[in-house]
């Protein structure tokens, strides 16, 4: 049996314990060919001497340079077949990345995520990812066993295989050939959206993406799903960064579509000051850089090789937000228009 090479990438900031946990998973993992790879970002604890220990290869930098830039100088360290984007805070079952590389080799395919299950009650889905990621007609994203906050307990219900539009950041393998083809993560987006941006470049490329349940991980997860909660940067950078994802990626035949998702945003603002806040800040600074994201649509759509209607297949054909909240479908499988 043919095993390609999978170099696993990790950025890491402080948390010994979660790096330690995450470490020792991997080291049960039930595959012969693969390198894990560690960037570290100003640790002051002891997650230096746990890299040590593990005899892992790792970088070290005293910029922060964000999930994008991390990754992407990580990439550029390696020079696997396959790629996988791990966040240091997930446990993997011994048998994930097998069922990873041999679902994406049989069926050839560019990318794939495991589901992802909740590290503190594994018996529920996790936001990141859940099991697979897609978007509404209006860009909005959302997951199969998550929609919004209601996150769904796994019962088996979607262990089928399934093309998906967006892997999840949390575990994504990837194709060296479609990142080489597609382009990197894009780092002008620093922090968040970024796999949803480059999983709509890979759509529009024509190649596909699928979640494959039979792989499994636990993702501990720091995303706070109480927007109240979160600081204000990282709500900015959260609303700013999917309307250029939006902007860059969608069709051109619908651009109507993105004055819609604008209108729907603009109302959301009443529901507290600081989403207000966010929404207003950003479209001022898209305003403000409207030539830089004009530029990067016009990058992000060289490599596009199918139209719209080729997708409609992973793209819920109404409004996700609509649907759950006035229709109150708060279960993927609920959504019958699919």
């Amino acid at each position: 049996m043919k095993y390609p090479s999978v170099a696993i990438l990790i950025l890491h900031n402080n948390g010994e314990k979660i790096l330690k946990n995450c470490l020792n998973s991997l080291k049960k993992t039930d595959y012969p060919n693969f390198k894990t790879f560690v960037l570290l970002y100003q640790s002051t604890d002891k997650s230096e001497e746990i890299i040590k220990k593990h005899k892992i290869t790792y970088f070290k930098s005293d910029k922060n340079l964000g999930f994008a830039g991390g990754n992407n100088f990580l990439i550029n360290k390696t020079k696997s077949d396959y790629i996988v984007f791990l966040n240091n805070d997930t446990e993997v079952d011994k048998n994930w990345l097998k069922e990873l590389i041999d679902f994406s080799e049989k069926n050839k395919i560019a990318a794939c995520q495991p589901k992802v299950l909740n590290l503190v009650n594994k018996s529920a889905f996790d936001y990141a990812g859940a099991s697979g990621g897609f978007i509404d007609k209006y860009g909005y994203p959302f997951c199969r066993g998550r929609i919004f906050n209601n996150l769904e307990n796994d019962h088996g219900q979607y262990n089928a295989p399934k093309q998906i539009f967006w892997a999840s950041g949390a575990c994504m393998l990837v194709k060296r050939k479609v990142l080489d083809k597609v382009g990197y993560f894009d780092e002008s987006l620093f922090l968040y959206g970024e796999e949803l941006d480059l999983c709509w470049r890979i759509n529009n490329s024509g190649e596909n993406l699928f979640v494959v349940p039979s792989a499994k991980i636990y993702h501990l997860g720091s995303y706070s799903v109480n927007a109240a909660k979160m600081n204000r940067k990282k709500q900015f950078l959260i609303q700013r960064n999917t309307f250029i994802v939006l902007i860059k990626n969608h069709f051109p035949s619908s651009m109507s579509r993105i004055l819609k998702r604008l209108s729907l945003e603009l109302i959301s603002t009443f529901e507290s000051f600081s989403r207000a806040l966010a929404v207003l800040k950003s479209l001022l600074w898209i305003l403000f850089n409207l030539r830089k994201v004009i530029t990067m649509r016009r990058n992000a759509q060289k490599t596009r090789r199918i139209s719209e209607n080729d997708l409609q297949h992973i793209i819920y054909p109404k409004s996700i937000a609509i649907s759950y909240y006035l229709k109150g479908k708060s279960k993927f499988s609920q959504l019958t228009e699919f």
